[in-house]
């Protein structure tokens, strides 16, 4: 990473660089994380602050400047700006595409230069961090705002592309987590928890640090254990009863609302569950899209964000509905919730009423 002349430009995989400072590599005076995915950008702050600072870093070696708010000239006043206390500093610049000027010209060309100006002579014992994680290289719109960023960023000596995992990926930082906290939990229920947080490495995190306190290291997870603790497991009855009224199974749609009411469940937060997976549902069928691999894709150009087996209970679900008749469910939907926020007689009356309507 470093040559004969000291530190040049260079484009790194995240796990490249949480491999190599961790390896004892040596920091480099400015890095630039581009892009919106939270698990390994955070990985990657602590690996290089560790490089910067050590173990346990004195407070005052730290500093963070909100670029929203202060300029590029202010935080690279900071930056040159010696400490009397450390011989070694991390300045942090969070919101960094808030600092690009809104249109090209003199300004733009002006602010570039005190990028460039800064890393042709870099503070000694510093090492910039510049954070640019609004937009997202997935969404069609902001992939040019992407490049905008990196362009002009592009004097800083290592960007770090912080691109959304794919399920591979994910299922990679899933098993590796596991391990890492003990866990007993088998690949296939690893991948089912991938799937329902849409290859999601920080809520993956999050979700199995929650059953480790759960279920310990006495016994594997189950995907009962995962209906218990991750709320996204316990749409999966939702999907069941949604597929119930779709086949105008009545019996079968009552025996599950009896099983879902005996739990103790909120009903005006379910119905909320249910009527989002209808309204996804609509928009396959309006959309025209008939197989799951189609579907996640096309929902978040309209910022909705489905993940691989909600893709799949989508396309089942739209092809048991005409269009009308998701329409007329989401109406009925939205009488029982208004019924059951209201005074009301018993809630259960309301919900059979609502089976009923919805599998004549």
């Amino acid at each position: 990473m470093d040559g004969s002349d000291g530190w040049y430009f260079v484009v790194l995989d995240p796990r490249d660089l949480s491999k190599y400072l961790k390896k004892g590599g040596e920091p480099a005076a400015g890095y630039l994380f581009l892009g919106t995915e939270p698990f390994y950008r955070n990985v990657c702050r602590k690996a290089v602050q560790k490089a910067v600072l050590g173990e346990h870093p004195d407070i005052t070696a730290r500093v963070e400047i909100d670029l929203k708010n202060q300029s590029l000239g202010e935080f690279f006043d900071e930056a040159r700006t010696p400490s009397l206390f450390v011989s070694t500093r991390l300045v942090i610049g969070r919101n960094a595409e808030r600092a690009l000027p809104r249109s090209a010209g003199k300004a733009a060309l002006a602010a570039k230069r005190q990028v460039g100006a800064y890393f042709e002579d870099p503070a000694p014992g510093t090492t910039v961090l510049l954070e640019a994680v609004q937009f997202d290289s997935r969404e069609r719109d902001e992939k040019h705002k992407l490049a905008r960023v990196g362009k002009f960023f592009d004097a800083v000596p290592v960007r770090v592309d912080l691109k959304a995992l794919r399920t591979n990926e994910a299922r990679f930082v899933g098993r590796v987590l596991s391990k890492r906290m003990g866990l007993r939990i088998h690949p296939k229920v690893v991948s089912e928890l991938v799937d329902m947080l849409g290859a999601d490495g920080f809520r993956i995190q999050n979700e199995l640090e929650k059953l480790a306190l759960y279920v310990g290291s006495d016994r594997d997870v189950t995907r009962k254990d995962l209906e218990s603790m991750v709320p996204e497991a316990r749409q999966s009855g939702f999907f069941e009863f949604s597929n119930a009224l779709a086949r105008r199974d009545r019996a079968r749609a009552l025996q599950l609302l009896d099983i879902m009411s005996k739990s103790g469940m909120y009903w005006p937060m379910q119905l909320s569950l249910i009527a989002g997976l209808l309204r996804q549902a609509l928009m396959v069928k309006e959309l025209g899209l008939r197989s799951a691999g189609q579907i996640p894709s096309k929902l978040a150009a309209f910022g909705v964000r489905v993940w691989p087996g909600r893709a799949r209970e989508l396309t089942q679900i739209a092809g048991k509905f005409r269009i009308e008749e998701l329409r007329e469910a989401l109406v009925a939907l939205h009488e029982a919730d208004r019924g059951l926020r209201s005074s009301r007689p018993d809630d259960r009356v309301i919900l059979d009423l609502l089976v009923m309507k919805l599998t004549r």
